[in-house]
Protein backbone atom coordinates (compact mmCIF):
# COMPACT_ATOMS: atom_id res chain seq x y z
CA UNK A 1 0.00 0.00 0.00
CA UNK A 2 2.63 2.25 1.02
CA UNK A 3 4.54 2.27 -2.96
CA UNK A 4 0.76 3.02 -4.75
CA UNK A 5 0.96 6.35 -1.64
CA UNK A 6 4.61 7.36 -3.18
CA UNK A 7 3.18 6.89 -6.85
CA UNK A 8 0.57 8.85 -6.21
CA UNK A 9 2.24 11.70 -5.01
CA UNK A 10 4.49 12.18 -7.12
CA UNK A 11 1.99 11.82 -10.32
CA UNK A 12 0.11 14.82 -8.28
CA UNK A 13 3.12 16.75 -7.99
CA UNK A 14 3.82 15.76 -11.52
CA UNK A 15 0.78 16.82 -12.43
CA UNK A 16 0.51 20.52 -10.48
CA UNK A 17 4.36 21.55 -11.95
CA UNK A 18 2.95 20.28 -15.45
CA UNK A 19 0.16 22.95 -14.76
CA UNK A 20 1.95 25.27 -12.83
CA UNK A 21 3.36 27.10 -16.32
CA UNK A 22 -0.24 28.22 -17.48
CA UNK A 23 -1.84 28.70 -14.56
CA UNK A 24 0.49 31.36 -13.15
CA UNK A 25 2.05 32.82 -16.21
CA UNK A 26 1.25 36.80 -16.57
CA UNK A 27 3.32 37.10 -19.83
CA UNK A 28 1.98 39.60 -22.18
CA UNK A 29 1.15 39.64 -25.58
CA UNK A 30 3.86 42.01 -27.39
CA UNK A 31 2.41 44.52 -30.23
CA UNK A 32 3.21 43.67 -33.71
CA UNK A 33 5.67 46.62 -33.47
CA UNK A 34 8.03 44.64 -30.82
CA UNK A 35 8.22 41.68 -33.10
CA UNK A 36 11.84 41.17 -34.57
CA UNK A 37 12.78 40.07 -37.73
CA UNK A 38 16.21 40.11 -36.83
CA UNK A 39 19.44 40.59 -39.49
CA UNK A 40 19.80 38.00 -41.94
CA UNK A 41 23.28 38.19 -42.39
CA UNK A 42 25.93 34.76 -42.20
CA UNK A 43 25.82 32.99 -39.26
CA UNK A 44 30.01 34.13 -38.72
CA UNK A 45 28.30 37.58 -38.06
CA UNK A 46 27.08 36.21 -34.70
CA UNK A 47 30.11 37.01 -32.61
CA UNK A 48 30.33 33.55 -31.65
CA UNK A 49 33.35 32.30 -30.38
CA UNK A 50 34.91 29.81 -32.44
CA UNK A 51 33.78 26.66 -30.24
CA UNK A 52 30.74 28.49 -29.88
CA UNK A 53 30.26 28.50 -33.95
CA UNK A 54 31.66 24.95 -34.68
CA UNK A 55 28.78 23.75 -32.09
CA UNK A 56 25.62 25.98 -33.64
CA UNK A 57 26.99 24.38 -36.59
CA UNK A 58 27.25 20.71 -35.48
CA UNK A 59 23.36 21.23 -34.25
CA UNK A 60 22.51 22.42 -38.20
CA UNK A 61 24.11 19.96 -39.62
CA UNK A 62 22.02 17.30 -37.36
CA UNK A 63 19.19 19.37 -37.85
CA UNK A 64 19.63 18.74 -41.87
CA UNK A 65 20.14 15.29 -41.24
CA UNK A 66 18.07 14.22 -38.96
CA UNK A 67 14.22 13.67 -38.58
CA UNK A 68 13.15 17.11 -39.57
CA UNK A 69 14.56 16.02 -43.22
CA UNK A 70 12.68 12.66 -42.77
CA UNK A 71 9.15 13.79 -42.72
CA UNK A 72 6.56 16.93 -42.74
CA UNK A 73 9.60 19.17 -41.51
CA UNK A 74 11.52 19.45 -45.31
CA UNK A 75 12.39 22.99 -44.20
CA UNK A 76 15.08 22.08 -42.08
CA UNK A 77 17.41 20.23 -44.36
CA UNK A 78 18.49 23.82 -45.74
CA UNK A 79 19.50 24.51 -41.99
CA UNK A 80 23.36 24.07 -42.37
CA UNK A 81 22.70 27.66 -44.34
CA UNK A 82 20.37 28.91 -42.21
CA UNK A 83 21.09 33.15 -41.61
CA UNK A 84 21.60 34.79 -38.56
CA UNK A 85 18.90 37.17 -36.97
CA UNK A 86 20.30 37.28 -32.97
CA UNK A 87 22.39 37.03 -30.59
CA UNK A 88 20.13 37.07 -27.40
CA UNK A 89 20.85 36.48 -23.89
CA UNK A 90 18.23 33.59 -23.26
CA UNK A 91 18.65 33.40 -19.47
CA UNK A 92 18.38 35.11 -16.31
CA UNK A 93 22.26 33.53 -15.57
CA UNK A 94 23.83 35.36 -18.98
CA UNK A 95 23.51 31.92 -20.77
CA UNK A 96 23.23 32.83 -24.76
CA UNK A 97 21.47 31.76 -27.45
CA UNK A 98 21.54 32.52 -31.26
CA UNK A 99 18.15 33.00 -33.44
CA UNK A 100 18.34 31.82 -36.58
CA UNK A 101 16.03 31.05 -39.13
CA UNK A 102 15.69 29.61 -43.20
CA UNK A 103 18.23 31.39 -46.14
CA UNK A 104 14.64 32.18 -48.24
CA UNK A 105 14.27 35.48 -49.02
CA UNK A 106 10.78 35.71 -48.74
CA UNK A 107 10.59 34.82 -44.81
CA UNK A 108 8.38 38.05 -44.07
CA UNK A 109 5.44 36.65 -46.26
CA UNK A 110 5.66 32.58 -46.32
CA UNK A 111 7.68 31.92 -42.77
CA UNK A 112 10.67 30.41 -42.55
CA UNK A 113 11.79 27.56 -40.05
CA UNK A 114 13.35 29.33 -37.06
CA UNK A 115 15.59 28.30 -34.34
CA UNK A 116 17.03 29.08 -31.11
CA UNK A 117 19.99 27.46 -30.58
CA UNK A 118 21.70 27.38 -27.35
CA UNK A 119 25.33 28.72 -27.69
CA UNK A 120 26.29 25.20 -26.53
CA UNK A 121 24.30 23.55 -29.51
CA UNK A 122 21.34 22.49 -27.68
CA UNK A 123 18.30 23.17 -29.80
CA UNK A 124 15.62 24.94 -27.58
CA UNK A 125 13.07 26.21 -30.27
CA UNK A 126 12.12 24.58 -33.80
CA UNK A 127 9.00 26.52 -35.20
CA UNK A 128 8.09 28.38 -38.18
CA UNK A 129 7.25 32.05 -39.09
CA UNK A 130 9.28 35.66 -39.85
CA UNK A 131 9.62 37.21 -36.15
CA UNK A 132 10.24 36.25 -32.57
CA UNK A 133 10.63 38.44 -28.85
CA UNK A 134 12.60 37.48 -25.87
CA UNK A 135 10.10 38.40 -23.19
CA UNK A 136 11.48 39.41 -19.70
CA UNK A 137 9.05 37.04 -17.99
CA UNK A 138 10.93 33.79 -17.28
CA UNK A 139 10.50 30.04 -15.75
CA UNK A 140 13.46 28.34 -14.37
CA UNK A 141 15.64 30.75 -15.53
CA UNK A 142 14.99 30.54 -19.19
CA UNK A 143 13.18 33.82 -20.74
CA UNK A 144 9.76 32.61 -22.38
CA UNK A 145 9.73 33.65 -25.92
CA UNK A 146 7.30 34.34 -28.58
CA UNK A 147 7.63 33.44 -32.13
CA UNK A 148 5.76 34.78 -35.19
CA UNK A 149 3.80 33.47 -38.30
CA UNK A 150 1.66 34.81 -41.17
CA UNK A 151 1.37 38.52 -42.42
CA UNK A 152 -2.42 39.59 -42.71
CA UNK A 153 -3.16 37.81 -39.86
CA UNK A 154 -0.32 36.96 -37.54
CA UNK A 155 0.09 34.04 -35.27
CA UNK A 156 1.82 34.58 -32.41
CA UNK A 157 2.96 31.41 -29.98
CA UNK A 158 4.44 32.18 -26.68
CA UNK A 159 7.10 29.21 -25.51
CA UNK A 160 7.93 28.70 -22.34
CA UNK A 161 10.76 26.50 -20.25
CA UNK A 162 9.55 24.03 -18.14
CA UNK A 163 13.03 22.96 -16.68
CA UNK A 164 13.91 20.79 -19.70
CA UNK A 165 12.64 22.38 -22.90
CA UNK A 166 10.36 24.58 -24.15
CA UNK A 167 6.78 23.68 -24.52
CA UNK A 168 4.25 25.78 -26.54
CA UNK A 169 1.85 27.84 -23.37
CA UNK A 170 -0.22 30.44 -25.31
CA UNK A 171 -1.45 31.18 -29.01
CA UNK A 172 -2.77 34.31 -30.35
CA UNK A 173 -3.60 35.92 -33.30
CA UNK A 174 -4.03 39.43 -34.38
CA UNK A 175 -4.16 41.53 -37.62
CA UNK A 176 -1.35 43.13 -39.03
CA UNK A 177 -2.09 46.80 -39.98
CA UNK A 178 -0.30 49.92 -41.75
CA UNK A 179 -3.12 52.01 -40.38
CA UNK A 180 -2.54 54.83 -37.68
CA UNK A 181 -4.52 54.39 -34.54
CA UNK A 182 -4.77 52.15 -31.76
CA UNK A 183 -2.97 48.62 -32.49
CA UNK A 184 -5.13 45.36 -33.25
CA UNK A 185 -6.30 43.19 -30.37
CA UNK A 186 -4.44 40.42 -29.71
CA UNK A 187 -6.89 37.46 -29.87
CA UNK A 188 -5.76 34.08 -27.32
CA UNK A 189 -6.86 30.98 -28.93
CA UNK A 190 -6.32 27.39 -28.27
CA UNK A 191 -2.77 26.16 -29.58
CA UNK A 192 -2.91 23.74 -32.91
CA UNK A 193 -2.05 20.44 -31.77
CA UNK A 194 0.90 20.38 -33.65
CA UNK A 195 2.75 23.19 -31.83
CA UNK A 196 2.61 21.14 -28.57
Amino acid sequence: MRPVTIALAILGVAILRGGAVEANHAARWPSLNDIKSGSGEPLEKAGLSTAELKLVRATLNNLANGRGCQGANIQSCDAPESVFLAKVKIATDGRTAVILRGPSLDCRTAGCPIWVIQTSGKVLIEDFGWGYLILPSHEHHYFDVVTATGNHRVGLVMWSFDGDHYRVIRCASTDATDQQGPPPQVSEQSCPVSTQ
